[in-house]
């Protein structure tokens, strides 16, 4: 019994002190085609963005157009050359990338499909910032949202804060969440964004400037007033003529200052506002048949900032 006992022992011994092999790797990288965009048209060379994870290492990435070959990559970013010289014009054709990890393990992303344009394309894309707007004041966290068109189709957008380039995106909703807590209270920053279509063509929006919200107020108050546009509001989206806005505006203290934007412009402004805050916008100065953007922004009595959300109506 003491002699099994003593080889039972042994054993452990054996096996506690030995490596074990690591368990294999039977994952498949993870693709996705990030340009073209689905249904794109596309009038130039362009290089085709790929996205490939993997929990262990990607070792080579191919991209493959109507079946044929056309390059692979082995570092990041995954960017192949699509040469158009030879490939038919206005046909659908289909672009799909495959990768393989280290260990041999490979995956494939899912096909888009994309059209090359007869024709060269000279005319540029528009591009516009949404959200924020001039005038505003920002804090914490804020989603940049920009808006961008083309005849034939965006091939990606960048965002600019202070003229210095911060983001790059070819995905749809073009966003970029700028994070304001790095950047001094009470201070101006200017945002643009700037859209490439597929011929190589760029435009820039206007410049939106903005002022960080101050959190170094007086002792006590430090939150900024909450504000509300009750009219135009809703379903109400087209209006004509004069029409009666009113804002409710809230906060612990008094409410010191209240101003209303049109297009991102200071149009009225009103010290010590009765509540809730109304006043006659006669809109005859404002394009007929566009869509103008509209919000109110609040200074209590401490000094804290707050704006209503942006609202979207049309004249008539």
């Amino acid at each position: 019994m003491k002699k099994i006992a003593g080889i039972l022992i042994l054993l452990s011994f054996i096996i506690s002190t030995c490596d074990l092999p690591d368990a294999r790797d039977v994952t498949p990288p993870l693709m996705r085609i990030i340009y073209p965009n689905e249904g794109a048209v596309v009038s130039d060379n362009i290089n085709i963005i790929i996205n490939a994870t993997d929990d262990d290492e990607i070792q080579t990435v191919w991209c493959y157009v109507d079946g044929v070959k056309i390059g692979e990559s082995t570092s990041i970013p995954y960017s192949i050359l699509f040469d158009i010289t030879e490939w038919e014009r206005k046909i659908t054709h289909v672009v799909q990338a495959m990768a393989i990890d280290k260990t041999g393990n490979t995956g494939n992303s899912d096909p888009v499909n994309f059209i090359i344009a007869e024709s060269p394309d000279f005319e540029p894309p528009t591009v516009t910032i949404m959200n924020p707007q001039t005038g505003q004041t920002v804090e914490n966290t804020v989603r940049i949202l920009a808006h961008a068109d083309d005849d034939r189709s965006i091939q990606n957008v960048a965002f600019f804060i202070d003229g210095d380039s911060v983001h790059n995106t070819y995905t749809y909703p073009y966003t970029y969440d700028w994070v304001t807590s790095s950047y001094s209270d009470s201070t101006q920053h200017t945002i643009f964004a700037k859209a490439y279509d597929s011929g190589g063509n760029s435009a820039v929006s206007p410049v939106v400037s903005v002022t960080v919200y101050p959190r170094s107020g007086p002792a006590g108050d430090a939150t900024p007033p909450t504000a509300l546009i009750l009219y135009p509001a809703g379903t109400i989206t087209t209006i004509t003529g004069e029409i009666t806005v009113s804002v409710d505006i809230q906060d612990a203290s008094a409410i010191s200052k209240a101003e209303f934007f049109v297009d991102g412009i200071s149009t009225r402004e009103q010290a010590n506002p009765h509540i809730p805050w109304t006043f006659t916008w006669d809109t005859s100065s404002k394009a007929d048949g566009l869509p103008h953007t509209l919000f109110v922004k609040a200074t209590d009595a401490a000094g804290n900032i707050g704006s209503t959300a942006l609202i979207t109506v049309t004249i008539n």
